[in-house]
């Protein structure tokens, strides 16, 4: 499996999560590609799943450490946590970021300087701070509400 538990060096998180992009979408898609060899191995169909990392600031260095990624057939929420990204994998191929959460604090910075941040992340957040991020069909599996 890839290891995340990289550590950066960053005065503030929402700035090197945006630095580190690249690097992480080339983790994402190192693991979409060995997820999908294991259903393959399996033999079991995964049309989509989630690649969710939670990530925070060292206390003691104020480095940026990212976790060990977690695939989930389920979606999380955006609202239960801070400091998080979510990519969504379907056909194992087509992966996508869902979205990226930093503390509220950042979220705030981020809002009053848009013109320091890429649009797309600026307009998802906006979204976020008025709780239109999901839709009820970002939490069905199949028929069914996970």
């Amino acid at each position: 499996m890839v290891d995340l538990d990289f550590i950066t060096d960053a005065p503030e998180v929402g700035e090197i999560v945006q630095a580190n992009m690249p690097r992480l979408n080339d983790y994402i898609s190192d693991i979409a590609r060995q997820q999908y060899e294991v259903c393959m191995d399996k033999g079991f169909k995964l049309p989509k799943y989630y690649i969710w990392i939670l990530y925070y600031k060292s206390k003691k260095s104020g480095e940026l450490v990212f976790r060990i990624p977690i695939c989930r057939s389920t979606r999380p929420s955006p609202y239960q946590d801070e400091d998080m990204i979510l990519w969504s994998v379907t056909n194992y191929d087509k992966i996508k970021c869902e979205y990226s959460i930093p503390k509220k604090q950042t979220i705030k910075y981020i809002l009053a300087n848009p013109d320091m941040f890429e649009k797309s992340h600026v307009e998802m957040l906006r979204k976020y701070v008025q709780d239109k991020l999901e839709t009820l069909d970002d939490y069905l599996v199949g028929d069914k509400i996970a």
